[in-house]
């Protein structure tokens, strides 16, 4: 069984399938296979043309497809994968409730919103599910601070405030002395892949409207400074015994800072150093600048496509060279990337990463 930290890594602010019960990968293990269509290589800086147009819209109906009757796009992640899911959609252009995919949207936000949802702390579960905890409440809240000002009724537009009010609240009080978060409310021994999720979704509701203070966000911001190593990777924990960093954790807690406007912090700068040396080595080994991400490419990818198109340029290029054509090799042909975590989980991700270059998310803005 693989530790707790490592398995955290998994699922956004989920990357985030962040299971204590996951087996434990290889050193040289993904999240993909080897299945679907091929694809030539992109146009160098512009990766978005007819094809992964194409795989995005293949994608989009997959997960339309397998929502279910409560509107949730997975049943052993379903806050967290709808969270995401929903993310994608939004990330495609849809529309909330404007066709089959735009009430689908509509449905995932019901979802997430329902009464039964969250407790009197504004914690936001799936009884049935106890799997993403923490984690699945900050996507969720992520996510819902997309959909702000989309709603088509005020009614609707003040509860998913008052949701995101009180989950905000509730990260807001289980904040760790250290300025982390733990993987339940209140847990002391806080870890960096959790703290990711909440600073991320801080910002992202506070860029809605809602009122967050500053003091919170830079506590968290200082957490992740203090996960920077010397070689600029970023370790999982401050408290939970280990002192191993990873290509992934070091990608989710930069694109966190890019979140916080901490551009000139001298551990964002070593960050990204470490990324593009390892996005480089990993293109001499002919891996491909997917698999700096060697662990969880799909989570790893997510945020370093976040934290490169800040500034584009030479790696921004070699690293959409190689993992759109990669993403568009792995697409299934029922429309699916395919996961250990879930389909779900892997064609969210992927399209995450496709529509970057769409802008469509705020969580994207440049």
């Amino acid at each position: 069984m693989v530790n707790r930290w490592l398995v955290s890594i998994l699922m956004m602010c989920f990357a985030t399938m962040h299971l204590a019960e996951a087996s434990s990968p290889s050193t040289n293990s993904t999240d993909d296979t080897s299945s679907g269509s091929s694809s030539s290589a992109v146009t160098l800086g512009l990766p978005h043309d007819s094809r992964s147009e194409l795989a995005i819209r293949r994608g989009i109906s997959l997960l339309v497809k397998h929502q279910n009757g409560v509107g949730a796009f997975s049943s052993s992640y379903p806050l967290a994968v709808t969270s995401l899911g929903g993310m994608a959609l939004l990330g495609g252009g849809t529309e909330f409730g404007v066709g089959k995919d735009g009430e689908a949207l509509e449905r995932a936000v019901d979802y997430l919103t329902a009464a039964v949802r969250a407790n009197e702390r504004g914690y936001l579960q799936d009884r049935g599910a106890t799997r993403s905890r923490m984690h699945g409440h900050s996507y969720a809240i992520l996510f819902l601070s997309q959909v702000t000002g989309q709603l088509p009724t005020p009614r609707r537009e003040h509860r998913i405030r008052e949701v995101i009010r009180s989950g905000v609240d509730l990260m807001l009080s289980c904040q760790t002395q250290r300025g982390g978060w733990g993987y339940e409310p209140d847990d002391p021994l806080d870890e960096a892949s959790l703290t990711v999720c909440c600073l991320q979704a801080l910002r992202a509701a506070k860029d809605s409207g809602i009122a967050v203070p500053v003091e919170p966000i830079a506590r968290a911001v200082k957490y992740l400074k203090q996960c920077c190593s010397e070689d600029g990777s970023f370790r999982y924990s401050l408290t939970r015994g280990t002192t191993r960093t990873s290509f992934e954790m070091t990608a989710a807690a930069l694109s966190t800072m890019d979140a916080a406007g901490e551009f000139e912090l001298n551990e964002r700068k070593r960050g990204l150093a470490f990324l593009r040396r390892s996005i480089e080595s990993a293109g001499r080994s002919k891996k491909g600048a997917f698999q700096a991400a060697r662990n969880f490419p799909f989570y790893g990818n997510f945020y370093t496509g976040q934290v490169l198109q800040q500034s584009r340029g030479a790696t921004w290029d070699r690293w959409t060279e190689s993992v759109w054509p990669r993403l568009l090799e792995l697409q299934k042909d029922d429309g699916a990337w395919e996961s250990r975590f879930g389909d779900e989980y892997g064609t969210a991700m992927a399209l995450l990463i496709l529509e970057l270059p769409l802008g469509y998310l705020p969580l994207y803005d440049r």
